[in-house]
């Protein structure tokens, strides 16, 4: 087995070979994706029901969930595993389409690395794992490395089939306009001010239904809805930084606005994956 790894911001980059055929099981990634792409050889896999056979011209993707199996590695083939923080790729579809976004992404299985996105993706990939090893690999410093694993991380969504992958290469909508930016602005300056429609639309200076037409065409979702989602961003954050024994998941909902425990459960899980009681003992 050989394996040389770099770090770089959240991405961690292995190039890996084994020098037999193997097989190995993974449980569920949690908090990462992870994108497999052979340079040489071919890897079989299994997961969430879904059997790819990973070869140059074709990468693998596993997602947050599921149990993986590799049911064959072959023999001396090269593989790029490329370990991506979750909560990194989410914000970078977040930053890309400038709204809320549900998670995990939805990334389809596998992509074509022949043309396209999915090319320039291959070749980013082998540009930054040819400074793995490097006794001062450039990728390290900020200046150079942060564009590069942005770029990384943008073109994995360009790439990969997605819910929102269609909007995201669709040109953009005219700028926001001035009544839905000064409402944003309410919200995130004070998310957890128990905000009406009324009162919403009195700070945008126009009726609830005009407002609520202007959300729809430029964010894609009521105010409530946007609102909802500040929340539990904020929330997911805190309880992502607590401490356990001195925080408990009501008093977090409580603060961000959330009244109902069951419902932010609810909401919360379909967002993040998991529970937020999760989240928080994780955060020791």
């Amino acid at each position: 087995m050989s394996i040389d790894a770099m770090q770089i911001g959240p991405i961690l980059m292995g190039n890996c070979r084994f020098d037999a055929d193997i097989k190995m099981d993974f449980a569920e990634l949690h908090k990462f994706y992870h994108l497999n792409i052979p340079l040489s050889g071919s890897l079989n896999s299994t997961n969430l029901r879904n059997e790819i056979t990973a070869t140059p011209k074709r990468a693998v993707l596993y997602g947050p969930s599921g149990d993986i199996r590799l049911t064959r590695w072959s023999a001396a083939s090269r593989i790029l595993c490329i370990k991506i923080r979750r909560d990194a790729l989410e914000a970078e579809l977040r930053r890309l389409l400038q709204r809320p976004v549900h998670s995990p992404i939805d990334l389809a299985p596998s992509l074509d690395l022949t043309h396209g996105y999915g090319r320039i993706l291959r070749d980013l990939a082998c540009l930054l794992a040819g400074q793995i090893g490097q006794a001062e690999p450039l990728a390290r410093q900020e200046i150079i490395g942060a564009p590069l694993w942005h770029s990384l991380l943008t073109h994995l969504l360009a790439a990969a089939d997605h819910r929102r992958r269609e909007e995201l290469l669709t040109p953009g909508r005219p700028c926001r306009p001035p009544v839905v930016n000064r409402v944003i602005d309410a919200m995130r300056a004070s998310p957890a001010t128990v905000f009406s429609a009324a009162d919403l639309a009195e700070i945008a200076g126009v009726s609830i239904r005009t407002l609520q037409a202007a959300f729809q065409a430029h964010v894609d979702l009521s105010p409530m809805a946007y609102l909802r989602e500040l929340r539990l961003e904020r929330a997911h954050a805190e309880l992502s930084a607590a401490e356990p024994s001195r925080t408990s998941v009501a008093e977090v909902a409580h603060r961000w606005g959330f009244a109902h425990l069951g419902r932010f459960a609810t909401a919360y899980s379909r967002k993040y994956g998991v529970r937020p009681s999760a989240t928080l003992r994780a955060s020791r």
